[in-house]
């Protein structure tokens, strides 16, 4: 909520992440793959996805992905 909130994302672009982990819960590294899914059943040819990861400490990772 806290990045959310930081970087102004729309609630509604972070559903398919929300439903997953409401789901299945936190399956660490699995779990954005199940959001993947759940997104190419759902978006268009161009559209993009920001992948947020955080680990234990300071580690974080992140991409920009698009759908081809």
């Amino acid at each position: 909520d806290k990045v959310r909130d930081g970087l102004h994302i729309d609630e509604s672009h972070v559903t398919a992440s929300r439903e997953i982990l409401r789901t299945y819960g936190n399956m660490s590294s699995a779990t954005i793959l199940f959001v993947l899914h759940r997104l190419l059943g759902t978006s268009q040819p161009g559209e993009r996805v920001m992948a947020m990861a955080f680990g234990p400490g300071l580690t974080v990772e992140t991409g920009l992905l698009e759908r081809v």
